[in-house]
């Protein structure tokens, strides 16, 4: 599952997700350094970065595989799941950069600075399905990539191929494409966060029950269709905002309409999935927030003070309670 956002205000661009799963991927803030190398097991070559990297990721067998992340020049990209529509390469390709998918963010984030290098780039990469290890399955993804202008787009790579998406609702959630449910959003083009006007009906006079009935069939289940069209009307009715904790909260309560409580979605083999963790990058200052499941603080990481090739930071996914006496 999942849902990717972002959106600039005047403090700044942030751009963030949900990640919605029914495991732990063994996950925590990860920092990289510029100069850092990995192996691209497509070419079987090593790869450096370019520049500086921080966001959430797993480690397996030394190789890093970040989920969302941002670099140092303020772009950021998020890979989401893509199961029913994400088809790769099964060999390398002549004449193409080929990576694996599970690498597409670290290729985006050492090599650009800006969503319009990456889109005039999109064509010369190819994504090959070729595992980090035998028992590390490939995961079906496509991605969304915002900098610090506001600019985003969506990258999928389905049967057709690769394609690149302009993406002015600032909104991604998982299948089916990306074009489908910017084709969807008008089916919600009379949802409004004012109240409709009184209607007389049969000599009565209707008012509502309570307020918010503008937003009257704004879905609410969990499906990835309805959380596109939540987050989407949230992102485009967000109010002026005056500080940049009160964005960062902001951004975390979008999040919030969003995501996934234990026990509301039960998957396959009666697992729940939820929200795991949200994140949310300032592209601006480099600084990367999160909550956890278990610990809805907000911890922030500024990549500007970490120094190391490679660093791993605590999860804090124990709840922390602020007693008051």
């Amino acid at each position: 599952m999942c849902t990717a956002l972002g959106f600039k205000t005047d403090y700044g661009c942030f751009f963030g997700r949900n990640m919605d799963l029914s495991y732990s991927f063994n996950q925590s803030p990860i920092f990289l350094n510029k100069g850092f190398s990995y192996l691209n097991p497509v070419m079987n070559e090593m790869n450096v970065l370019n520049r500086s990297i921080i966001g959430m990721g797993t480690v397996i067998d030394g190789h890093p595989a970040l989920a969302e992340g941002m670099n140092c020049d303020g772009l950021g990209c998020a890979g989401l799941n893509f199961s029913r529509y994400a088809c790769y390469e099964q060999k390398a390709v002549d004449g193409k950069i080929n990576i694996p998918p599970y690498d597409f963010i670290l290729y985006v984030l050492s090599n650009f600075s800006s969503v319009a290098e990456v889109k005039e780039n999109i064509p010369s990469i190819e994504l090959v399905s070729v595992p980090i290890n035998k028992d590390t399955p490939i995961a079906t993804l496509h991605w969304m990539v915002c900098d610090r202008t506001g600019a985003s787009i969506v990258v999928e790579r389905a049967k057709s191929g690769i394609t690149c998406y302009d993406n002015p609702v600032g909104v991604m959630t998982n299948d089916p494409t990306f074009d489908w449910h910017l084709t969807n959003l008008n089916e919600y083009i009379k949802i409004s966060p004012f109240d409709c006007n009184p209607t007389a009906w049969s000599n009565h006079q209707l008012k509502g029950l309570g307020v918010g009935n503008g937003t009257l069939g704004l879905p609410g289940d969990f499906e990835s269709v309805s959380r596109f069209v939540r987050a989407a009307f949230l992102c485009a009715n967000l109010p002026q905002l005056d500080s940049e904790n009160e964005t960062v909260s902001s951004f975390f309560h979008i999040l919030d309409n969003v995501a996934m409580p234990k026990g509301s979605v039960i998957v396959e083999g009666n697992r729940a999935s939820y929200t795991l963790y949200s994140s949310c990058m300032n592209l601006d200052k480099g600084i990367y927030y999160f909550r956890t499941y278990q610990n809805s603080r907000i911890s922030a990481i500024n990549m500007n003070n970490v120094t190391a090739d490679m660093k791993l930071f605590d999860y804090c996914d124990g709840q922390d309670i602020n007693y008051l006496n």
